[in-house]
């Protein structure tokens, strides 16, 4: 389909799968791996060796990754193996107008990061690249006008008329406002791309009146559009469920848009079904693989559990900037898990056909870096000027909490700084102060470490995930790669379990493996 000449409905209805070529991709899953279809006990990786000899030994796929904090871009050799991969902080936060509770970022800062790590990547493989798989954080929204589809490289993005990103973590939406919003049944929560389209209609009339936006969507679909020269955006069906107001069923948003004058439906992208091809790099982008095959955006969570799980017994925690606990179940197989699943966990599209069970955390590796900031805050208030920074003072914590693991200092911290989707109003607490442990930093951080991991299975306990069939946890995310109390923890809470760390995830670039993994896995099967 030639999405740059599309008059794009977003509300289309015809052919409701959305793609296709999702019918032969299930029909192929279940040909890889039907036990896994038929939720029989399976270990055995995906493996596509019977297409290896179709392929050519020297074909590359890429993988790119905008993540909240830092991108990523990793090369997949045709062996599944990762043959090169390279990481960035963006340093992308930039000031809300409504304070604190505003969490915004520059798309284009993300994307000039993003570009320089490709370029670096690529130079010299250009001509091998074959597919382009794309992911990065969801829920978010950003809106950008006429003539982003003329950009011809990442560097001059800042000539198109881009909005802020409105993160996953913006906090404008509370309770009370959640409630005034249309009813739906699905979970909605502050930082959902949808329900920040709300706020702003509301709270900013000329945001949307004066005729700038002209397209919305995820970073993730901003990129898409750019690179393959897009008049309108097309987003996933795991992206559209991050924004609410996804009908699942229809692949399509929820007519109840439709109904609300306020909102600007018109701005939003057609949903199409993971897997989906939707365009090729742009010929005018010199120095990047140009004319490649560039498949719908996918969900960040989707994507590291993509390429992490190999088994329907295995489950993945990631911690990184958030924490993700989450493990795929057949759709027929939804019923019985929704009967038995805690509040805290939420249900959204995976791959062929699929649902990803989820706790999507709100308090990760964000909460280490807000009790770091906060202390040196506190220096800078009581006018004690030093060289402190965040890149300094983190692994200074860190060398003083190891100092406690085998210390009980009774300090009990539950961190959670910023609620939960399903509870927002979940607060933390401190127990156990003592006149030996308030002045220990080590055991304050210590403390903190322990507090992320006991909410977590406070959040998903380890007998509901042996009740799901779950032998394995697989661990992933920089929190636990760089800080080992954090590992001890999981180990003592969920000792009935299988723990494994994922060798990809040690270098925070999972997501970006499994968004080329899937495309490349996509095209061996689909399109060979």
């Amino acid at each position: 389909m030639n999405y740059k000449q599309k008059k794009s409905d977003p509300f289309r209805k015809e052919n409701p799968m959305g793609c296709s070529n999702y019918k032969s991709l299930l029909t192929n899953y279940e040909e890889i791996h039907p036990k896994h279809h038929q939720q029989q006990n399976n270990s055995e990786k995906l493996t596509f060796q019977s297409e290896m000899s179709e392929a050519a030994q020297d074909d590359l796929w890429l993988g790119l990754d905008l993540g909240t904090t830092s991108a990523k871009a990793v090369l997949l050799g045709s062996n599944g193996v990762v043959l090169a991969s390279q990481s960035c902080p963006t340093c992308s936060e930039v000031a809300s107008d409504i304070g604190d509770r505003g969490y915004e970022q520059s798309p284009i800062q993300v994307l000039k990061v993003l570009n320089k790590l490709v370029l670096s990547l690529v130079k010299e493989n250009k001509m091998k690249i074959t597919g382009i798989g794309v992911t990065g954080q969801m829920h978010g929204v950003m809106f950008w006008g006429k003539g982003s589809e003329d950009i011809s490289s990442l560097d001059h993005v800042d000539n198109s008329v881009t909005s802020n990103l409105f993160t996953w973590q913006d906090q404008r939406c509370t309770g009370q406002i959640l409630e005034t919003l249309p009813k739906i049944d699905q979970s909605l929560s502050t930082g959902f791309g949808c329900a920040t389209m709300f706020w702003l209609a509301r709270n900013r009339p000329g945001f949307f009146k004066d005729g700038q936006y002209t397209c919305c969507g995820s970073i993730v679909d901003y990129l898409v559009a750019v690179l393959c020269g897009l008049d309108h955006p097309v987003t996933s069906d795991q992206l559209a469920a991050s924004f609410g107001y996804f009908d699942e069923t229809l692949c399509h948003w929820s007519s109840i848009l439709q109904e609300d004058k306020e909102f600007p439906v018109h701005l939003l992208p057609t949903i199409v079904r993971s897997g989906e091809k939707v365009g090729q790099v742009n010929s005018s982008f010199q120095d990047w693989p140009t004319d490649v095959p560039v498949y719908v955006g996918m969900g960040d969570v989707q994507c590291a559990m993509y390429a992490a799980l190999s088994s329907p017994q295995h489950a993945v925690v990631n911690i990184s900037t958030s924490i993700q606990l989450g493990f795929v179940i057949p759709e027929i197989d939804m019923p019985r898990v929704k009967q038995e699943c805690p509040e805290s966990i939420a249900f959204f599209p995976y791959f062929f056909g699929q649902k990803l069970a989820l706790f999507a955390g709100l308090n990760g590796g964000n909460v280490i870096q807000h009790l770091v900031e906060s202390l040196i805050k506190w220096f800078q208030d009581l006018g004690i000027h030093s060289d402190l920074s965040a890149t300094t003072l983190l692994p200074r914590l860190q060398q003083l909490a190891d100092l406690e693991i085998n210390r009980d200092t009774s300090l009990s911290i539950s961190p959670i700084l910023f609620g939960e989707r399903h509870d927002p109003g979940m607060c933390g607490h401190i127990k156990g102060i003592t006149s030996t442990n308030v002045g220990n930093i080590g055991a304050v951080f210590k403390a903190v470490s322990e507090g992320l991991v006991d909410h977590l299975h406070a959040m998903v306990p380890t007998k509901f995930l042996t009740n799901m069939g779950i032998h394995s946890l697989i661990i992933s995310g920089s929190v636990p790669v760089n800080n080992i109390i954090v590992r001890e923890r999981l180990n003592q809470l969920y000792s009935e379990l299988e723990l494994t760390m994922d060798c990809e995830g040690q270098d925070a670039v999972g997501s970006a493996v499994g968004a080329a993994k899937f495309v490349r896995d996509c095209q061996l099967k689909c399109y060979s």
